[in-house]
């Protein structure tokens, strides 16, 4: 190996003790109590190596923020929904999409959301992730309706709003941090909700062995 790969397998092994430090920080004292020195110092570099190798707070957010799509392969998970036949199952990929985001991601996502109120660079990059959530609800419905899938009583931008609303990451942070609920007792609920609101009585069935419904989840959430 020529000492110029040991040099970038070195630069890369900094760059993510540096995020992860980063990280931890920001999810436990929140993005704006932590500074740069409070990473170099958790990190174990200098200063100053925080500052070459990743940039400055903003930009060490923004590195996050790529292993979003990274650990949660949503370009994957998108086509498969797009290219499933079958209402319930476009349905439940929607929310499994979502609980991978939370489940890998949640912690960058909240980082983002806290950082939003003081980094009107962030707030832009944080509005642009909402309107993807937006657009990933809307694409979901459009399925749903080609399908022949969607409740005829209620309008495609209804359906999406419900979507949306429910499904999104601060939901499955509030219910397994908050109250005690396990990802999987919270992707199940999601799913029997909006199939019972949004889903033709045809495709709505909430036998757990039908398409759709992860056989690893119980049906509802055990009484605490």
């Amino acid at each position: 190996m020529s000492s110029l790969s040991r040099r970038q397998l070195q630069a890369e092994d900094t760059r993510r003790v540096i995020l992860d430090a980063a990280l931890a920080l920001f999810t436990s004292a929140g993005y704006g109590a932590t500074s740069v020195a409070d990473v170099a110092e958790r990190a174990g570099v200098a200063l100053a190596t925080v500052y070459s190798s990743v940039g400055t707070k903003p930009a060490l957010l923004r590195l996050l923020l790529d292993r979003i799509d990274e650990q949660a392969d949503l370009p994957r998970q998108a086509a498969d929904l797009l290219g499933s036949n079958d209402a319930r199952d476009v349905l439940h990929r929607q929310i499994t999409i979502t609980r991978t985001l939370a489940e890998r991601c949640g912690d960058i996502i909240a980082s983002l959301a806290s950082a939003a109120g003081t980094e009107p660079e962030l707030a832009s990059v944080y509005r642009a992730g909402l309107a993807r959530h937006q657009a990933g609800a809307e694409a979901t419905v459009r399925r749903l309706v080609a399908l022949g899938g969607l409740e005829p009583a209620v309008a495609p931008d209804r359906a999406t709003a419900m979507l949306a609303s429910l499904n999104e990451p601060g939901m499955y942070r509030r219910l397994t941090a908050t109250h005690g609920w396990s990802f999987d007792e919270t992707e199940q609920w999601l799913f029997e909700t909006l199939s019972h609101q949004i889903l033709a009585s045809g495709a709505s069935s909430s036998d757990p062995s039908s398409p759709g419904v992860s056989t690893r989840t119980r049906p509802f959430p055990p009484q605490r």
